[in-house]
């Protein structure tokens, strides 16, 4: 039979001459001396009072995280509140790469919705709650302005609450499941470059500004611009050439090494194929599957790890050996200095005020790393082009060179469905043969 559980008290350590406390926790005996001695019995016993509350809280948060599959309350959405489906999805998400944003998400829905159940959560509900976070102008360090969250943020929102409810009723077997209504996707229109964009986004890359272009050739005329950080430049290169080619997330670019890694992606030149992440990488939304290394990236890749490995530098893209978190930056200033504020495909501009981007080259000519004004939203059609746009631009010029959508999918590791809803209008070169029948 099963001693009984003593509960936490106070024991006299007379070695010490002191106060413990004596608890049975987690099937193990825990013992952890005040510096109390007799003639301070009470606050050695305040001591007591704040583990037994401790220790209370802990177990509510276990319970939490992790249910009892034997109450059946669990089962009943009038009984399980919002908070604890939340609480739930988070622990499940720990250690993932999506944790820090599923958290932000998290913060949000418990400030308008933790007052819920799930059987409260009805169409009017979500509608509430998009209408109330539209409403709620936020800033980040360095901004000058504030902002308010977009639609696509809100969804974004709403679809953590979704998942959460989810696998909640894939545990506990929900009587019913609620309904989460969520605001509609965004018309798909990514931008994306052409071959001829790129170029000069990667001459600007390289110190150089576009002043003027040739009258009888139409070709940009360069300016080299003094003072420009060669270290900079140079890991800015190699972003663009690596995101240009492979399509692979701005994120996993900047995670390279060149040598094999448990998480990070890595360079396999032998294998002439580029990880974008490693074998025991967190779960994560966003697939990144390994892909060939293009043929015109691959004696980039081969220059850079033979300089590298001598200097004994692990990551492939770098500042002076040290890791890179963004770019965008950086980004922005070469486009802005490549003069993308005009597509080239059709005329069409994405930035029809040129001040946001001028005072943006002003300031990061001037060393102003704190400060990126944001664009105008009713002055400016596409924006800026950001990193991103790499993704998009492998994705739209493989589908104009006709690769087959299902390959296109694979290299870039989304889904076709997503693929053909996101650039199957701006590229349909993969119908010639369709429209040709």
């Amino acid at each position: 039979m099963a001693r009984p559980r003593n509960p936490a008290r106070l024991v006299w350590d007379d070695r010490r001459q002191v106060w413990a406390i004596a608890d049975f926790i987690d099937g193990e005996r825990y013992k952890r001396r005040t510096r109390h001695g007799r003639d301070a019995r009470a606050a050695a016993e305040a001591e007591l009072a704040l583990h037994i509350a401790e220790q209370a809280r802990l177990a509510r948060e276990a319970a939490a995280i992790a249910p009892s599959h034997d109450d059946p309350a669990n089962s009943n959405p009038r009984l399980v509140s919002v908070p604890a489906c939340l609480t739930f999805y988070g622990g499940r998400m720990e250690g993932t790469a999506n944790a820090q944003i599923v958290g932000q998400h998290i913060e949000h829905l418990l400030r308008h919705l933790g007052k819920y159940t799930l059987a409260q959560i009805r169409g009017d509900v979500c509608r509430a709650y998009a209408e109330a976070r539209l409403a709620e102008p936020y800033t980040r360090r360095g901004w000058k302005t504030w902002k308010l969250p977009k639609p696509a943020t809100i969804r974004r929102e709403l679809v953590t609450l979704s998942a959460a409810v989810n696998l909640w009723h894939a545990e506990y077997n929900l009587a019913s499941v609620p309904k989460i209504v969520k605001p509609p996707d965004g018309k798909a229109h990514p931008d994306w470059l052409t071959e001829r964009e790129f170029e000069r986004l990667l001459k600007a890359a390289q110190g150089y500004r576009w002043v003027s272009s040739d009258l009888a050739t139409r070709e940009p005329i360069w300016e080299r611009i003094e003072g420009v950080r060669d270290e900079i430049g140079d890991l800015l290169v190699r972003f663009l050439l690596i995101g240009f080619y492979s399509g692979t997330r701005s994120a996993a670019v900047l995670n390279l090494r060149w040598r094999r890694h448990r998480t990070a992606g890595f360079v396999d030149l032998p294998g002439v194929t580029l990880f974008r992440e490693g074998p025991e990488a967190p779960e994560s939304r966003k697939r990144q599957p390994p892909c060939r290394i293009h043929d015109r990236l691959v004696p980039y890749l081969q220059a850079w790890r033979e300089a590298d490995l001598k200097a004994g530098v692990a990551r492939v893209v770098h500042r002076n050996g040290a890791p890179v978190l963004r770019v965008s930056k950086g980004f922005r200033l070469a486009a802005v200095r490549a003069c993308l504020d005009r597509r080239d495909v059709d005329g069409t501009y994405r930035v029809r005020d040129l001040a946001a981007g001028l005072s943006a080259a002003a300031a990061a000519e001037d060393g102003d790393e704190g400060y990126m004004p944001e664009d105008d939203e009713d002055a400016d059609e596409l924006g800026w082009p950001s990193p991103h746009i790499l993704r998009h631009t492998r994705a739209t010029l493989m589908l104009r060179a006709g690769v087959p959508p299902v390959e296109v999918a694979e290299y870039l590791g989304m889904s076709l469905a997503m693929l053909l809803k996101v650039y199957g209008h701006t590229a349909a070169e993969y119908q010639r043969a369709a429209a040709a029948a």
